[in-house]
């Protein structure tokens, strides 16, 4: 369960990176850039600007990839493949 928890782990974190760099290229494209560099610097602000400005379905592949992330934390921790220990 570690591995497959490894697996989506990293497969959510690679698909939130490419969707919020497609995110970034359209509002730059459609001129908000202040969107644009606030996206940067504060990335939750990625996906709420799909859901403003009607590009819906990059918006939810937004959500899914964050719980595939989430998941796979979930899935290291209870299995003890993530070691935290403070």
């Amino acid at each position: 369960m570690a591995a497959l928890g490894g697996l989506l782990f990293a497969v959510g974190i690679i698909a939130l990176i490419v969707f919020w760099i497609m995110t970034l290229i359209k509002q730059f494209k459609s001129n908000d850039v202040l969107w644009g560099v606030l996206s940067i610097f504060i990335q939750i602000l990625a996906p709420i600007w799909c859901f403003m400005n009607g590009h819906k379905s990059l918006g939810m592949k937004f959500i899914y990839a964050f719980a595939v992330y989430i998941i796979g934390i979930i899935l290291l921790v209870a299995t003890g493949g993530f070691n935290a220990s403070f």
